[in-house]
Order: structure tokens, then C-alpha cells, then sequence
């Protein structure tokens, strides 16, 4: 909410208005910039309190041998609202607990939505952040669509004014022979 007071107008809600010739409703929607998306949520000082930290063994991803030695495996839980993360995105520990924290922020901003709007904690809620992300991902789906568009429709138009040219050369030379053949045979 603060985003949408700060920069305006909610990015990802669209706004349904009536024209004034038609009785039609149309969509429109702002542009999304990739710089100016809503911040991410962060994980506190006052966080760390209520969180439970364990290292594990093991597990896929990169570090080759090393990861089945160390416990560079880092699995947070949220004990207030029971969720759970785990991170073995590096080989350091210290990078897993930091990627594991930014996990857990953007679980509880989630999580926090979902009880706020229902009332419900088993619903999964998008953030603002993802919500700009989603449609800014549209907008340049649309945007490439319609490029392709108008090179398509650009090639089009440039082939057929070369069969019209073609055709014009043709109408000429053949067009002054069957002039030439018409009054030819008056003669």
C-alpha cells in the first residue's frame, strides 16, 4: 500500500473505464518500469528471534564431494507461523543462511498477506513485488508480439508492392504491345 502512495497508482490492478462513444468497457493498464519495481521484503533484527536454525548434511546441488561433508545446508523455521526453509543454493554456509533469510522475509510477507485478506494461513498470497514482476513479464510478452507483428505486416506490404510494381512493368511493356498491335491492325 505504501508502494502504490509513494509511485501512484497500483501497477498490477488494471482500470476498467466507460468510453464516452460506446456503452463498452475497455482495459487499460500502467507501465511497468524494471527499475521501479516495489523492494523486496527484508528480513529484521526483531525476525531473528523467533526463528530456529539448523546446518544439514548432504543434498543436491553444487559443491561436488564437499557438500556430502559439510553442513553447509542451512533449513530456517519461522516457529510463530510454522514455516520452514532451506537453502543449499552455494557452497558457503554463510551465503545459504543470508539466501535462506531473504526466503524466509518473502515467505512471511506471503504468509502475512494471505491472513490479512482471508483470514486463512494456508493461502498463497503473490506480494506486490511478484505482482509487478508478473505483469511487467506480460508487458514484454506483448510488446515482442506486437514487434513480430509489425515485421510481419511491414514485409507483407514491401511484397506487395513489389508484385504491384512487377505488375505496373508488365501492364506497360505488354499494355504499349497490344496498343501497338491494335492500331497496327486498324491500319
Amino acid at each position: 500500500m505504501l508502494f502504490s502512495l509513494i509511485y501512484g497508482r497500483k501497477l498490477a490492478d488494471k482500470i476498467l473505464r466507460q468510453s464516452n462513444t460506446h456503452s463498452i468497457f475497455t482495459c487499460s493498464t500502467q507501465l511497468i518500469k524494471k527499475n521501479k519495481l516495489p523492494p523486496r521484503p527484508k528480513f529484521d533484527a526483531s525476525m531473528e528471534a523467533d526463528i530456529e536454525e539448523k546446518f544439514l548434511h548432504g543434498g543436491t546441488g553444487p559443491g561436488g564431494q564437499k557438500i556430502n561433508k559439510c553442513n553447509s545446508k542451512v533449513q530456517i523455521k519461522h516457529v510463530p507461523s510454522n514455516i520452514v526453509v532451506t537453502c543449499q543454493a552455494t557452497r558457503s554456509r554463510d551465503q545459504n543462511r543470508k539466501i535462506a533469510r531473504e526466503k524466509l522475509a518473502l515467505e512471511l510477507e506471503r504468509w502475512q498477506l494471505g491472513q490479512e485478506k482471508d483470514g486463512n494461513s494456508g493461502v498463497q498470497v503473490m506480494t506486490e513485488r511478484e505482482q509487478a514482476l508478473l505483469e511487467w513479464k506480460r508487458q514484454q510478452k506483448r510488446s515482442k508480439g506486437k514487434k513480430s507483428r509489425l515485421k510481419h505486416e511491414l514485409a507483407k506490404q514491401k511484397r506487395e508492392e513489389e508484385k504491384k510494381k512487377e505488375l505496373d512493368e508488365l501492364m506497360e511493356v505488354f499494355g504499349d504491345r497490344i496498343g501497338n498491335s491494335s492500331t497496327s491492325d486498324r491500319n
